[in-house]
């Protein structure tokens, strides 16, 4: 058997810091909300609440956009204000 050659996918620009951190936003509000118990964990595809780290996503998710605001779009802001919105308001119901 040939071996397959792997091309490295290279971009042609280096990914914005402000990209990264809107990924990883989304990325703690998916687990806010598995630790709410509210959706599976990606990981285990079962749920297991645990408000002390779901805390800590939604808490993080508040410190980045409070650091990512000033670059911001108007809709950019109001996305993750709704986004921190229903995780507060889910998280307080618990």
């Amino acid at each position: 058997m040939a071996e397959e050659k792997k091309e490295k996918q290279v971009l042609e620009e280096p990914i914005p810091v402000k990209e990264i951190i809107l990924m990883t936003i989304l990325s703690l509000e998916g687990k806010a909300w598995a630790y709410l118990g509210l959706t599976a964990h990606p990981e285990t595809q079962k749920p297991k609440k645990d408000l002390n780290e779901a805390r800590l996503a939604i808490d993080s998710i508040e410190a980045l956009y409070k650091l990512l605001e000033p670059a911001l779009t108007s809709d950019e802001k109001r996305d993750i204000q709704v986004r921190l919105t229903n995780l507060r308001l889910n998280f307080v119901r618990e």
